[in-house]
C-alpha cells in the first residue's frame, strides 16, 4: 500500500494512470430526489382516485339499482311495475323478506329457484312467490319461520326438490340456519363489481357512464333496478316471480344450453343429481322428518299447505331412468311423503302435465307455461286453492302459449321468444 501511494504521487505515474470517474454525489441525491417525487405523485394520484371513484362507483351501484333493494321494494309493492335484477348479488332473501313485509300476500309460494315461475296473474288473491329463497330443507324452515314472524299467510304452496333428501346434499336438515346472509350489507367486493364488469366487455363505456349522462337521455332506465334488469329486462317483477328475458329472447346464449350441463351432472351423478350409494336408505328417513316437521308446523298454524313435487326436462328424466337405482330418492319420494301422511303431487314427469322441453328454461326449470299447467293440476286435485286460482288465465295462457316458456308481457320485454334451445321448437309472434 506504501509503494503504490508513493508510486502515485509521481507526475508521471499520474499522467499515465487513467483518472478515476469523479463521484457525483448531487446526481445521486437527485435520483432519489426524483423516486421520492415519483411514489409521492403515484400515491397522490392513487388518493384521488380513490376519493374520485369510490364516490362515483357508490353513485353509479345506486343509480343501476344494484344498490337499491329498498327503492326497489317501494316501486314493485306500489302498484307500479318494476324489475329487480342485480348483478352484485344472487343471495336475494333479504329482497324477498322486504317484498313480503310490503305486499302480506294471502298466499305465497316457497321453495328453490324451481318455483319461480308462478305469475300473480294465475291468482285471484294477493299473491307473492317466495322462490329462491330455500336451497335445503333447514333454511326453508328458517326462512317459512321468518315469513310467519313478518306475516301469516292463509295459504302456502310448497315446491320440493329431490336433492333435499340427500345427506350429500344437506348433512343436518334439523340444524338451526338463519335465513339469509344479509349480502346486501355491500362492501369493498361490491365497489369492485363495475370496474370488473368493464374489464370483462359485461358493461361498456356508455354504461359505465351512465350517471353522467342521464341529463343527456342516455342515463340508466326507470322501472329498472339492478344491471341485468337494466340490460337485458331480467329480473324479479312486483309478484316476485322471475323472467328469464335474456335468454328465452335469444339475447345471450343460454348457460344450459340444449339442457347440456344438467345432463353433464346426471351422467356425472354430482351436484344436485347425486346418486344414492348402495344400500344406502333413500330418501332419507331423517330428511323426510325435518320436512314432516316443517309441514307440521305450517299445518299448527292454520295455514293451508300444497306441496309438489317439482318437474324436470324430459331429456334429464330421460338420463336419470338409466340410473335409475340411484335415484331413489326421487322417483320413492311421494309414496315416502305420504306414508308420514303428507299429501304431495309429484310432476316429475312433465307428460304429466302435457309439457315438454320446449316449455323448460333448462333441464331443471319448468318455464311459466309449464307451471301455469302445474296449478291447474293442483286447482284440480285440491279444490281449496280454486279459491286463489284464476283459472280462466290459466286456461287461455295455456291454451295461447303452449311449447313456450313464457307467456309475453309487454311490460316486461317487447321482443318475442325464440327457439333460444335451438329443438326445433315452433314459437309463435304474440
Amino acid at each position: 500500500m506504501r509503494l503504490l501511494r508513493i508510486f502515485r504521487d509521481r507526475p508521471e505515474a499520474e499522467a499515465a494512470q487513467p483518472k478515476p470517474p469523479t463521484p457525483a454525489p448531487s446526481l445521486a441525491l437527485s435520483d432519489a430526489a426524483y423516486l421520492r417525487r415519483y411514489f409521492k405523485t403515484l400515491l397522490i394520484l392513487a388518493l384521488l382516485g380513490a376519493v374520485l371513484l369510490v364516490p362515483y362507483t357508490c353513485w353509479w351501484l345506486y343509480e343501476s339499482g344494484d344498490m337499491a333493494v329498498e327503492r326497489a321494494v317501494a316501486a314493485q309493492s306500489q302498484g307500479g311495475f318494476a324489475l329487480f335484477g342485480s348483478g352484485v348479488s344472487q343471495d336475494f332473501v333479504d329482497y324477498k323478506l322486504q317484498l313480503y313485509t310490503a305486499v302480506r300476500p294471502d298466499i305465497a309460494t316457497v321453495g328453490s329457484s324451481r318455483v319461480m315461475q308462478f305469475r300473480a296473474a294465475y291468482f285471484r288473491r294477493p299473491f307473492l312467490n317466495m322462490g329462491g329463497v330455500a336451497g335445503n330443507l333447514a333454511t326453508l324452515r328458517s326462512t317459512l319461520d321468518a315469513m310467519l314472524r313478518l306475516h301469516k299467510p292463509q295459504a302456502v304452496i310448497l315446491g320440493l326438490d329431490f336433492w333435499w333428501f340427500m345427506p350429500q346434499w344437506e348433512a343436518h336438515p334439523f340444524k338451526e340456519t338463519p335465513p339469509t346472509s344479509g349480502s346486501y350489507n355491500y362492501g369493498f367486493e361490491s365497489l369492485k363489481k363495475p370496474w370488473s364488469w368493464l374489464l370483462d366487455g359485461k358493461i361498456s363505456l356508455t354504461e359505465l357512464a351512465a350517471p353522467l349522462l342521464a341529463p343527456l337521455g342516455q342515463g340508466f332506465r326507470a322501472g329498472r333496478y339492478g344491471i341485468m334488469a337494466q340490460q337485458t329486462d331480467d329480473g324479479f317483477a312486483p309478484d316476485g316471480s322471475w323472467h328469464y328475458t335474456a335468454e328465452v329472447t335469444g339475447q345471450k346464449r343460454p348457460f344450459d344450453y340444449q339442457f347440456s350441463d344438467t345432463l353433464s351432472q346426471v351422467r356425472h351423478g354430482i351436484k344436485a343429481f347425486y346418486r344414492a350409494r348402495p344400500n344406502q336408505q333413500a330418501p332419507s328417513p331423517e330428511h323426510l322428518d325435518a320436512f314432516a316437521e316443517i309441514h307440521c308446523r305450517l299445518r299448527a298454524r292454520g295455514i293451508q299447505t300444497f306441496v309438489f313435487i317439482a318437474p324436470l326436462s324430459l331429456r334429464v328424466l330421460t338420463a336419470m331412468r338409466e340410473h335409475e337405482e340411484g335415484y331413489a330418492h326421487l322417483f320413492a319420494l311421494r309414496e315416502a311423503l305420504l306414508a308420514r301422511g303428507i299429501d304431495v303431487l309429484d310432476f316429475t314427469d312433465p307428460r304429466s302435465l302435457a309439457s315438454g322441453d320446449c316449455e323448460f328454461i333448462d333441464g331443471f326449470h319448468g318455464g311459466e307455461v309449464t307451471y301455469a299447467r302445474l296449478l291447474r293440476a293442483m286447482a284440480d286435485r285440491w279444490p281449496a286453492l280454486l279459491s286463489y286460482v284464476n283459472m280462466e288465465r290459466l286456461n287461455a295462457a295455456i291454451r295461447d302459449w303452449q311449447g313456450h316458456a313464457t307467456a309475453p308481457d309487454e311490460r316486461v320485454t317487447g321482443l318475442p321468444e325464440t327457439d333460444f334451445m335451438r329443438f326445433g321448437c315452433p314459437k309463435r309472434q304474440p
